[in-house]
């Protein structure tokens, strides 16, 4: 009977890492939409890093990090514009300041997606942001992706303009992160 005990206990502690494996991240996508009158500004952060590179996967879905950090470098921002690219990075304060900066401070779950809260430095202000990052399973791939807003005014950033005519405050961020075992 001992034998029976001591082979269930083993099992039982066993089993959550029988059903669970490691996903890395293996493509990080950010991307901003600014909108001026004359031109919808589609552009892309090259260069991201992100904390934690691995993540595991178990019976009960992707287990929350506690902490994600992400750091985008200014001079690696790019919209497709070299002229409009000198100019978004100066007006994020480079060279002086190198990279834009998120850290989160709260994690939660429900179902397929993570509500997450964190601190976004910009040009050296600190502002709290919250976005929903959907979970999706696509084949082998695990893909976080979502969106926020953020106002230039609240990271003092100059609004561009051309031609008497200013952008919009508002700009877009999406994100979408692809893990694979």
């Amino acid at each position: 009977m001992s034998y029976l005990l001591r082979f269930l206990i083993i099992f039982l502690f066993s089993v959550p890492s029988v059903f669970s494996e490691e996903l890395k991240l293996q493509e990080s996508n950010i991307n901003f939409i600014a909108i001026h009158p004359f031109k919808t500004v589609n552009g892309k952060c090259f260069g991201t890093t992100v904390s934690p590179m691995t993540l595991t996967q178990g019976t009960n879905g992707l287990q929350i990090p506690k902490l994600i950090k992400i750091e985008i470098p200014i001079s690696q921002i790019k919209s497709g514009d070299e002229n409009r690219d000198e100019h978004i990075i100066e007006s994020l304060g480079y060279p002086t300041i190198t990279n834009i900066s998120f850290t989160s401070t709260s994690i939660t779950a429900k179902e397929n997606e993570w509500t997450i809260t964190g601190n976004l430095t910009v040009k050296g202000k600190t502002k709290n942001i919250k976005s929903v990052a959907v979970i999706q399973k696509e084949g082998q791939d695990t893909i976080l992706s979502g969106k926020f807003q953020v106002l230039m005014s609240d990271f003092d950033v100059e609004r561009p303009s051309l031609l008497f005519a200013t952008a919009k405050d508002e700009v877009s961020i999406e994100y979408r992160f692809i893990l694979k075992p």
